[in-house]
């Protein structure tokens, strides 16, 4: 029975031998770690990198070492060198505060690309309470801001206001000198008081009284308040219009009357007569038709040529205001360089 126990058993070892030997041969292990050629023990024919965390860095310097050093001196230049050079360009940086938030603000704000900035150099600057940037009050301020003959000069004006927390904003032409106020209002701004200045320099203009003025009809023409329908009458008849009346800029006369009544000096004058309300009228090529009931603060014309030129001015930066136009929209003064 042992015979036959151990020759059964050396059958079987035969037969393991044969299946054993059918059987395809196992991967060669790698021979160095880290190879590109290292085979997947697994043997699905992928590759697969081994070694550890420095051997994975080691191999990733290799690869990428020059771009890593040129990123780190270029973060070092950005974080160390430029703001530096910045300085040295452009001066010190103002100190923090929350009127110089308001400048960086209306300065973002330039509603137009295109729009040209022309401000003096002999304008001081007021670094208590900074004049809002890119506007300069060039035109008419009717009534609104008053003289001040200690202040002879421009830069005297402009430094008297700057020291006086009441002084909000300042003008200065060589045939009015000095005039100074509180808030004022610019062109097409709506928020804020109810004093107002023009955003264009002095113009000539033309246009005519439909109603009764004293000036003009009562000193110059010996007509009274009765003769107002003759007046009207007058104004609106082509031969008979004056539209040479009034050549200085007047107030009062609201917004620009936008399409046709802008076309010409006549088609202004012939829109403020179908209108029943209308009683004045002024008109320029550069800025269109304005019309209303009335008009007052004309500069009029007595051959000074100096009321034709533009003013120098400044306003400071108000907290709350936010200068918009009647759709709330920021309103910014498009400045226009002289030639």
């Amino acid at each position: 029975g042992r015979e036959s126990l151990q020759a059964s058993d050396f059958q079987f070892f035969l037969q393991c031998k044969m299946v054993l030997s059918s059987l395809p041969p196992l991967p060669t292990p790698p021979t160095s770690r880290g190879s590109d050629t290292d085979i997947d023990y697994y043997g699905n024919g992928k590759y697969k990198r081994h070694g550890g965390l420095l051997d994975t860095l080691h191999r990733w310097l290799a690869l990428h070492g020059k771009a890593a050093v040129a990123g780190f001196i270029g973060m070092t230049c950005l974080v160390f060198l430029i703001p530096p050079a910045k300085i040295m360009l452009y001066g010190h940086p103002p100190p923090k505060s929350n009127i110089n938030k308001s400048i960086n603000k209306y300065e973002n704000n330039i509603s137009s690309p295109n729009s040209s900035k022309s401000f003096s150099l002999t304008v001081p600057p007021c670094k208590s309470s900074p004049w809002k940037p890119n506007e300069n009050l060039v035109g008419q301020c009717p009534g609104d801001l008053r003289p001040n003959p200690s202040a002879p000069t421009l830069s005297a004006c402009a430094t008297t206001c700057c020291q006086n927390p009441e002084c909000i904003s300042w003008q200065f032409r060589r045939d009015v000198g000095c005039l100074q106020g509180k808030d004022i209002r610019l062109g097409q701004e709506k928020d804020g008081p109810a004093a107002w200045c023009s955003d264009h320099p002095p113009n000539r203009w033309v246009g005519q009284y439909l109603k009764f003025h004293k000036t003009f009809h009562g000193d110059e023409l010996g007509m009274t308040q009765e003769d107002e329908g003759e007046i009207r009458r007058r104004a609106c008849d082509d031969e008979t219009w004056n539209p040479k009346e009034q050549i200085g800029q007047c107030f009062g006369l609201g917004d620009v009357k936008a399409g046709e009544p802008s076309r010409s000096a006549e088609a202004c004058r012939k829109a403020c007569c179908k209108d029943e309300k209308c009683g004045a009228w002024q008109w320029t090529e550069a800025l269109g038709c304005f019309y209303s009931k009335g008009m007052h603060g004309c500069q009029g014309d007595d051959g000074n040529e100096v009321k034709f030129e533009p003013f120098e001015g400044r306003r400071k930066i108000v907290e709350g205001r936010k200068y918009t136009d009647k759709r709330g929209k920021t309103w910014q003064q498009q400045l226009v360089l002289e030639t």
